[in-house]
């Protein structure tokens, strides 16, 4: 590949490139994230950002690391991508880098890989469609937290995570605990939590944002007792009642017993993605485990 060029947001160039990835400048520009677009000749190889925590919340609040997106897969714009991410990172004090990518793209990831970006967790993308969902069979009640209740919220979701093989959302659910009180405050404002109780005993958790599952969990002792798939069958006719026409869901490729389920409920995979995180040496910080 030949004219390759690196061009800055403040550069007055950028606005010939910016209709190529209009929706992610919004984005940025709002969360006032610095951002460089990899170019050949009018093309738009891919983006670099340097964004800051909790967009991701693999770290604590105001973290910045570098976010990098590919939209071209050619080895030559992919190498040349990841080698300017990493000139950047350090001049933004990132602590680590993080590219998602298809798990099909065999190339990027060879070229991730011998860039010594490891993987993090590989995660699957998954829908159901929500016409004719009966309300489960259950005799467990479902209570929607108040916006009050933010410590009892933080307390289930670490209770009802804890050694989830999901090593991703184990992460998230460990960083929530770190946010300041109004980073705190905007991103439960997002969920709807809801706590499962099986009589006077909390049994599960469940996080809601928009048609989206986004946390499903079953206190530990208690798991491998179908509370799961009530939960889903419940989270599925909630959102239904909603008026969503569609759920959708992540679930690790590690978590076997949480797959089932899904399946078994009707989710299919739409996607399957990799999560590749690369610790910068020159800072001393570390991804949780």
């Amino acid at each position: 590949m030949i004219n390759i060029r690196l061009i800055a947001s403040t550069e007055t160039e950028m606005a010939t490139y910016s209709d190529q990835f209009l929706g992610l400048k919004t984005i940025f520009e709002q969360a006032e994230f610095p951002y460089w677009v990899l170019v050949q000749e009018q093309t738009v190889l891919g983006l670099i950002v340097a964004a800051k925590e909790p967009r991701e919340l693999i770290q604590p609040a105001s973290t910045t690391f570098i976010q990098v997106y590919i939209f071209r897969h050619e080895p030559e714009a992919v190498a040349r991508l990841l080698s300017e991410a990493e000139i950047i990172a350090p001049n933004q004090q990132a602590v680590y880098l993080s590219c998602i990518i298809s798990a099909d793209k065999q190339d990027t990831i060879q070229s991730l890989e011998s860039a010594n970006f490891s993987v993090y967790d590989e995660t699957l993308k998954m829908g159901v469609p929500l016409q004719d969902v009966a309300p489960p069979q259950t005799a467990l009640t479902f209570t929607r937290t108040s916006p009050d209740e933010t410590n009892l919220v933080l307390n289930n979701l670490e209770t009802m995570m804890s050694n989830t093989p999901d090593r991703l959302l184990h992460t998230v659910v460990y960083n929530i605990r770190q946010l300041p009180p109004d980073k705190l405050e905007s991103t439960l404002s997002q969920m709807e939590v809801i706590l499962v109780k099986d009589q006077a005993n909390t049994v599960g958790v469940i996080s809601l944002e928009g048609p989206t599952i986004g946390m499903l969990g079953v206190h530990p002792n208690v798991r491998g007792q179908g509370y799961g798939r009530q939960m889903t069958q419940w989270a599925k006719n909630h959102l239904a009642e909603q008026g969503h026409f569609r759920a959708w869901l992540r679930v690790s490729v590690a978590n076997e017993p949480a797959k089932h389920i899904f399946e078994t409920e009707g989710f299919k995979v739409s996607e399957q993605k990799k999560h590749y995180i690369k610790t910068n040496p020159n800072l001393w910080h570390t991804i949780p485990e």
